[in-house]
C-alpha cells in the first residue's frame, strides 16, 4: 500500500520557470502523479538556464534549476494552440484531479484552460492558478517574476537594504519556492474540501500576495500605526543581540536573541565582559536600544578577537541563540541538514550521484520526496497518449499535423 498522502492524485501542469513547477514538484514529492505539458519546440524555458557553476558539469545535458522543480514528473510535448493538441490536453484534464498553471489569465482564457471552461469539463477538478499580481485589479495581467512582484513591490527588498546602500537582490526562486509550497498546501486543502462536497474549485495565489505575506509583520505595524518600519543598519540595531558579527577568521555569526533581557547576563559572561552587565547604559533592553551604536561596536570588537568555531563552543556552552552565517558550500556539508534528510539522491541518466533538495514537509507514516530525475522534453508523450486511449496511428497523425512533438 502506497502511504504517501497524495498517492492516486493525478495532476496536470501547464507551467514554466519556477513557481508553478515547484508547486507540482511538492505535490509529486507527496505522491501525486504529475504530467507536465511542455510546448514545442523546446519546452519549459528553464531547461536552457545556464549559470557559472554549471561549467563543472562539462557538456552534460543538465540544468540543475530544471531538475530541482521537475523531478518525479512525466513530460508530454503538446502544441496546445493546435486544435488536436488542445483536445489532447482536455482529455487529460477530464481525468485529472488538479490543474496547475502560472500562465497569465488572458492566455489561459484564450486556450480554454481557464477555470470556467475546465470546471464545465470536469466539475471535480481543482484549478490552481498562480500569477504575478493577483486575479483582480489593473495589474492582474502584468508580467512578473518573483524578484519584481514578490521581492521589490512587496516592500521586502527595501526593508532588507542597509540604509543608504543599494537594495539587495534576492537569490533565485526564493519567493517562487515559498509560493510553490504554499500553493501545494492550498491544493491539498481544496482536495480535502472536495471529499466533503464532491466539487472542485479554483485556488489562486500571486507572487505579490506571497511577498506581502512574507512582509506581513512590518506591513501590519504600518497598517495599525501609520508608521512604517524602515531598514535598520547593522551598526545600530535596536537590539544589538539580534545582529550579525564578523569573527577573527573572516566568518560571520548571527545572534538571534529577541528577548535580550533574558539572555543579557549570560551573553556578558560568554563574551567575558561581566562589567557590561552592571553598566547602566545597558541595564535593560530599552537602555541597550538607546545606546545601540556603542554597544554594537563593543560587541563587534570582542567577537572579532576569536574565530567562529571557538565562538560556537562558547555560545553553545552558555545556551545562547545563534547560528553560523554559512556559505552554500558549508550548507551542503551541514550535518543537521543531513540528519533531517534535506539532501536526497536521485537516479539520473547523465549525472552520477545526483543530489537535490527535498521539500521540507515530512509525514510520519510515509517516505516522501524526489523519486526520479526530471524528464526529457516530451519523454512521455506516447506513454500518456496510450493511457488516454489513443492508438499508434492516432499519435503518428497528431505528430504529422504538429499537435504533438
Amino acid at each position: 500500500m502506497d502511504r504517501r498522502p497524495l498517492s492516486g492524485i493525478k495532476v496536470v501542469e501547464f507551467a514554466i520557470w519556477v513557481a508553478g513547477p515547484s508547486t507540482t514538484a511538492v505535490l509529486s514529492d507527496w505522491g501525486a502523479d504529475v504530467i507536465k505539458i511542455e510546448e514545442p519546440p523546446a519546452g519549459d524555458p528553464i531547461r536552457g538556464v545556464k549559470t557559472s557553476p554549471l561549467a563543472s558539469l562539462g557538456n552534460r545535458r543538465i540544468a540543475p534549476p530544471y531538475e530541482l522543480d521537475n523531478r518525479n514528473k512525466r513530460s508530454v510535448a503538446i502544441n496546445v494552440r493546435h486544435p488536436d493538441g488542445r483536445d489532447f490536453a482536455l482529455r487529460m484534464l477530464a481525468r485529472a484531479d488538479v490543474f496547475v498553471s502560472n500562465f497569465r489569465l488572458d492566455s489561459l482564457e484564450r486556450l480554454g484552460l481557464d477555470y470556467a471552461h475546465l470546471a464545465a469539463l470536469n466539475p471535480r477538478l481543482i484549478h490552481a492558478s498562480l500569477n504575478g499580481y493577483g486575479h483582480r485589479g489593473a495589474d492582474c495581467l502584468r508580467q512578473a517574476f518573483d524578484q519584481a512582484a514578490g521581492w521589490a513591490r512587496s516592500g521586502l527588498m527595501a526593508a532588507s537594504a542597509e540604509p543608504g546602500e543599494a537594495p539587495p537582490a534576492q537569490r533565485p526562486g526564493m519567493i517562487d519556492h515559498t509560493a510553490g509550497l504554499v500553493l501545494a498546501g492550498a491544493i491539498s486543502a481544496a482536495l480535502l474540501a472536495r471529499e466533503k462536497t464532491g466539487h472542485g474549485q479554483e485556488v489562486r495565489l500571486s507572487l505579490f500576495g506571497m511577498g506581502l505575506w512574507m512582509n506581513a509583520a512590518d506591513l501590519t505595524i504600518t497598517l495599525m500605526t501609520g508608521d512604517a518600519p524602515g531598514p535598520e543598519s547593522r551598526h545600530a540595531r535596536p537590539n544589538p543581540l539580534w545582529n550579525t558579527y564578523y569573527c577573527k577568521d573572516g566568518a560571520w555569526v548571527c545572534l538571534a536573541m529577541v528577548q535580550s533581557d533574558r539572555y543579557w547576563q549570560k551573553f556578558c559572561a560568554a563574551l567575558e565582559r561581566p562589567s557590561w552587565f552592571s553598566d547602566q547604559r545597558f541595564k535593560d533592553a530599552a537602555s541597550r536600544s538607546r545606546n545601540n551604536r556603542v554597544l554594537t561596536s563593543m560587541i563587534a570588537d570582542t567577537i572579532a578577537t576569536r574565530g567562529r568555531e571557538e565562538w560556537a563552543q562558547i555560545f553553545d556552552r552558555f545556551s545562547l541563540i545563534w547560528a553560523p552565517v554559512q556559505t552554500n558550500l558549508e550548507v551542503v556539508q551541514d550535518a543537521q541538514a543531513e540528519a533531517i534528510n534535506m539532501f536526497v539522491s536521485v537516479d539520473h541518466p547523465w549525472l552520477p550521484n545526483c543530489r537535490m533538495v527535498r521539500s521540507p514537509v515530512e509525514f510520519g507514516q510515509a517516505e516522501v520526496g524526489p523519486r526520479s530525475a526530471a524528464p526529457e522534453f516530451g519523454q512521455h508523450t506516447e506513454e500518456v497518449a496510450l493511457e488516454l486511449g489513443f492508438g499508434w496511428e492516432d499519435i503518428a497523425a497528431m505528430k504529422e499535423k504538429g499537435a504533438l512533438a
